[in-house]
């Protein structure tokens, strides 16, 4: 494969990462484990360097936990390697995948004509609603969604997009995968493989994350209504964001069929 394949997994998740392995050598893809960033070793230095708070109260419905800054800032490193290492792009996944007899081919089809400044990501939980921007066989096709799905389970980017993110990434006041549900404040389109060859894998529902998350919005001492309102304003606010930004997405999905099929 043109690009490298990089997995993101703690050192010690041993189990995660004999899975990953065992899926991808039956694929017969080569990769390579990324040490993931342990948020709960880093000082408080680093993460008020990253992590900006005082946005997140005003932008977010809840504090970051200490592992989903560690994940964000993983991934961080790894849009840094692209560019620092010059590579054309890599594919970036985490740990708890399960991937489909297909996944190679989806691959090697995206690399070959690979959308130039944009995130393809490689897994959704639903069917993606959207504009479909290029065929990949099988009844695959790379979608244009009307709304990012959630999750960074799997995605591939170019080393443009790799820099577009490194540009404004840094310090963030939501998760990465919010992040990249709010794409128009990067200027990166995201597009979707539909129907996705990667899946939640069963150690997925035995994340730390997601733990994590409970206890940070217990710690900010928020009542449940005020959660409630949180969620409420955060998600009008994202709502009249995304309607703001439909001129880019369309100008956005013309230069990328443009790119990938030759005409508009």
């Amino acid at each position: 494969m043109a690009w490298p394949v990089y997995v993101i997994s703690l050192q010690r998740a041993t189990q995660r990462r004999a899975e990953c392995s065992r899926a991808l050598y039956s694929l017969g893809m080569p990769f390579a484990f990324f040490d993931a960033i342990d948020g709960t070793c880093l000082g408080e230095a680093a993460v008020t360097a990253a992590y900006d708070s005082q946005r997140n109260a005003r932008n977010y419905k809840r504090p970051l936990s200490l592992p989903e800054i560690g994940c964000y800032l993983s991934h961080h490193a790894l849009w840094t390697r692209i560019v620092e290492q010059n590579l054309e792009g890599a594919v970036i996944l985490e740990d708890d995948f399960e991937a489909d007899a297909t996944f190679r081919q989806v691959l090697d089809q995206i690399q070959s004509a690979p959308p130039a400044g944009a995130l393809i990501k490689l897994f959704s939980r639903k069917p993606v609603m959207g504009v479909t921007v290029a065929s990949l066989g099988d009844e695959r096709r790379l979608v244009a969604p009307n709304r990012v799905p959630g999750l960074t389970l799997g995605y591939a980017l170019d080393r443009t997009a790799a820099e577009m993110l490194l540009a404004n990434a840094l310090p963030f006041s939501r998760p990465l995968d919010m992040d990249i549900k709010h794409w128009w404040e990067f200027g990166l389109p995201v597009l979707v493989v539909d129907p996705p060859p990667l899946r939640v894998g069963a150690l997925g529902a035995r994340s730390c994350i997601g733990p994590s998350r409970i206890a940070a919005a217990a710690q900010a001492n928020a009542g449940a209504m005020s959660r409630f309102m949180a969620n409420l304003r955060y998600q009008l606010d994202y709502n009249l964001q995304l309607f703001h930004a439909r001129a880019d997405n369309r100008r956005a999905v013309r230069r990328l069929r443009e790119q990938l099929t030759g005409h508009g």
